[in-house]
Protein backbone atom coordinates (compact mmCIF):
# COMPACT_ATOMS: atom_id res chain seq x y z
CA UNK A 1 0.00 0.00 0.00
CA UNK A 2 1.39 3.55 -0.53
CA UNK A 3 2.00 5.69 2.04
CA UNK A 4 1.04 9.13 2.25
CA UNK A 5 4.31 10.76 0.52
CA UNK A 6 4.39 8.18 -2.50
CA UNK A 7 1.30 9.59 -3.19
CA UNK A 8 2.47 13.17 -2.83
CA UNK A 9 5.00 12.29 -5.40
CA UNK A 10 2.84 10.80 -7.16
CA UNK A 11 0.21 13.53 -7.76
CA UNK A 12 3.43 16.12 -8.37
CA UNK A 13 4.38 14.01 -11.82
CA UNK A 14 0.89 13.98 -12.63
CA UNK A 15 0.45 17.94 -12.10
CA UNK A 16 3.55 17.96 -13.83
CA UNK A 17 2.38 16.51 -17.42
CA UNK A 18 -0.97 18.35 -16.83
CA UNK A 19 0.91 21.43 -17.00
CA UNK A 20 3.06 20.11 -20.07
CA UNK A 21 -0.74 19.46 -21.07
CA UNK A 22 -1.66 23.07 -20.78
CA UNK A 23 0.88 24.48 -22.39
CA UNK A 24 0.64 22.82 -25.69
CA UNK A 25 -3.23 23.34 -25.32
CA UNK A 26 -2.18 27.45 -24.91
CA UNK A 27 -0.32 27.36 -28.34
CA UNK A 28 -3.07 26.38 -30.38
CA UNK A 29 -3.45 28.75 -33.28
CA UNK A 30 -6.62 29.97 -35.20
CA UNK A 31 -6.98 28.68 -38.93
CA UNK A 32 -8.46 30.93 -41.24
CA UNK A 33 -11.81 29.23 -41.02
CA UNK A 34 -12.37 29.99 -37.08
CA UNK A 35 -14.04 26.61 -36.36
CA UNK A 36 -10.53 24.93 -36.83
CA UNK A 37 -7.56 25.17 -34.97
CA UNK A 38 -4.12 23.94 -35.13
CA UNK A 39 -0.79 23.85 -33.56
CA UNK A 40 3.07 23.24 -34.20
CA UNK A 41 4.09 19.61 -34.27
CA UNK A 42 6.28 19.83 -31.51
CA UNK A 43 3.87 21.34 -29.35
CA UNK A 44 1.02 18.72 -30.45
CA UNK A 45 3.58 15.93 -29.78
CA UNK A 46 4.17 16.97 -26.42
CA UNK A 47 0.23 16.97 -25.99
CA UNK A 48 -0.07 14.02 -26.73
CA UNK A 49 3.12 12.45 -24.52
CA UNK A 50 1.87 13.97 -21.62
CA UNK A 51 -2.07 12.83 -21.89
CA UNK A 52 -0.91 9.53 -22.41
CA UNK A 53 1.41 9.76 -19.78
CA UNK A 54 -1.19 11.02 -17.18
CA UNK A 55 -3.12 8.47 -18.00
CA UNK A 56 0.05 6.05 -17.54
CA UNK A 57 0.68 7.80 -13.91
CA UNK A 58 -3.29 7.66 -12.84
CA UNK A 59 -3.59 3.90 -13.64
CA UNK A 60 -0.36 2.74 -11.51
CA UNK A 61 -1.50 4.99 -8.59
CA UNK A 62 -4.96 3.13 -8.77
CA UNK A 63 -3.58 -0.15 -8.99
CA UNK A 64 -1.46 0.73 -5.94
CA UNK A 65 -3.79 2.42 -4.02
CA UNK A 66 -6.70 -0.93 -4.34
CA UNK A 67 -4.06 -3.27 -4.11
CA UNK A 68 -5.89 -6.14 -2.63
CA UNK A 69 -4.40 -7.65 0.74
CA UNK A 70 -2.02 -10.39 0.30
CA UNK A 71 -3.80 -13.78 1.05
CA UNK A 72 -3.02 -14.99 4.64
CA UNK A 73 -2.25 -18.78 4.74
CA UNK A 74 -3.55 -21.13 7.59
CA UNK A 75 -1.18 -22.59 9.17
CA UNK A 76 -2.52 -26.20 11.41
CA UNK A 77 -0.41 -27.41 13.76
CA UNK A 78 -0.22 -31.01 14.34
CA UNK A 79 0.36 -33.11 17.40
CA UNK A 80 -0.16 -30.40 19.80
CA UNK A 81 -2.37 -30.97 22.50
CA UNK A 82 -1.48 -34.40 23.00
CA UNK A 83 -1.90 -35.61 19.56
CA UNK A 84 0.57 -38.25 18.23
Amino acid sequence: MMDVNDIDNALHEIRQMVLVAVGAHESLLGDPDPEVFSMPRRDAEMLSFSIFDVLKRVEDLKEKLTEPARPQAKIVLIGGNGCA
